[in-house]
C-alpha cells in the first residue's frame, strides 16, 4: 500500500476511536491503550469493532480484536487486511 493510503487509514482509524472513546483525536497515538488509557469497556469495543469493519470492509476476529491493545496495532491490522 502507498503512504498515503497507510496515512490516511491512521487518519481515519483516529477519528473513529475518538468519536467511540469521546478524546479528540489530536491526543491519541499510535501508543494509545485501550484498556488503560481509554478505559475501553466490552459495549466500546463492539462499537469500535462495528464502526471499523464498515468503514474499512473488513472482518475482524474476536481473537484479533482481543490482540490488539494498542491504537498502532489495530491500524496495522487494518493496513494488513
Amino acid at each position: 500500500m502507498n503512504p498515503e493510503g497507510k496515512d490516511a487509514i491512521e487518519k481515519k482509524t483516529i477519528e473513529i476511536i475518538g468519536g467511540i472513546f469521546g478524546v479528540a483525536p489530536g491526543k491519541i497515538s499510535r501508543e494509545t491503550r485501550f484498556t488503560e488509557d481509554l478505559h475501553a469497556k466490552s459495549i466500546d469495543v463492539i462499537a469500535l469493532v462495528a464502526a471499523l469493519e464498515g468503514e474499512f470492509k473488513i472482518k475482524i476476529p474476536s481473537s484479533e480484536v482481543q490482540a490488539n491493545q494498542t491504537v498502532g496495532q489495530a491500524i496495522d491490522y487494518i493496513e494488513k487486511n
